[in-house]
């Protein structure tokens, strides 16, 4: 019985101390991003539902060690020009310029997920099912990601984001302790990332951002 116990106890505890390997990743993207980040990206541009976790893991994350290949200031330029008519009630021609657009930036950066909602919402607006559908699943698929990365309830197991917008997406989405003026401060650890600890009450919740390697680069 006591046997018992112990293996329960093992398994039970390597799903919840899980961890996403950051430095495994960046390893494996920096050093063969053909392999660990463009093949996995070139199915999840076409048939995302077929990817397994892990393999979402190395786009999802491994997105923060290749080179964009542009300035991501005028990528979210570009960017505001088309989420401004994505909520509107414009015509058909309209839709179609705009999504011409909208693919153009999606060839440059098929992860933002602003740009995939973007997509999928066009898409909807002139009843294309296929490719809503190919651009939800898409979007579903990179917050399932996050959600997967850990349990949110330790500081041995935070959940794992890239950026700040998608941090306070898992705290208002995964956290169920999202409320106004709820508590919190922030770590930085020694690898540079930092760990934010939630608090609303006696509840904690704690998410840990990976900052993209040039999050800091003037790129002017």
């Amino acid at each position: 019985m006591r046997k018992i116990t112990f293996v329960l106890f093992v398994m039970v505890s390597s799903l919840y101390f899980s961890q996403i390997n950051i430095e495994e990743i960046k390893k494996n993207v920096t050093e063969d991003p053909q392999k660990y980040y463009y093949e996995y990206l070139k199915i999840f541009k076409t048939a995302p539902k077929t990817l397994n976790q892990e393999q979402l893991n190395y786009i999802y994350y491994g997105n923060n060690y290749i080179d964009y290949g542009y300035k991501r200031s005028e990528f979210n330029k570009e960017l505001d020009e088309i989420t401004k008519f994505t909520n509107r009630k414009i015509s058909f021609k309209k839709i179609s310029e705009i999504l011409e657009k909208a693919k153009l930036l999606y060839e440059q950066n098929p992860l933002n997920k602003e740009l995939i909602r973007d997509l999928y919402v066009l898409y909807r607006k002139i009843d294309n099912s296929k490719d809503s559908d190919l651009y939800f699943y898409q979007y579903e698929l990179l917050y399932e990601t996050i959600k997967n990365s850990g349990t949110g309830k330790l500081d041995t197991s935070p959940l794992v984001v890239t950026s700040f917008s998608d941090k306070f997406y898992a705290v208002e989405n995964f956290s169920g302790i999202f409320s106004q003026g709820i508590d919190f401060k922030t770590k930085v650890l020694p690898d540079g990332s930092w760990l934010d600890i939630f608090k609303n009450g006696i509840d904690l919740f704690f998410v840990k951002t990976v900052h993209h390697k040039d999050m800091y680069k003037d790129d002017k």
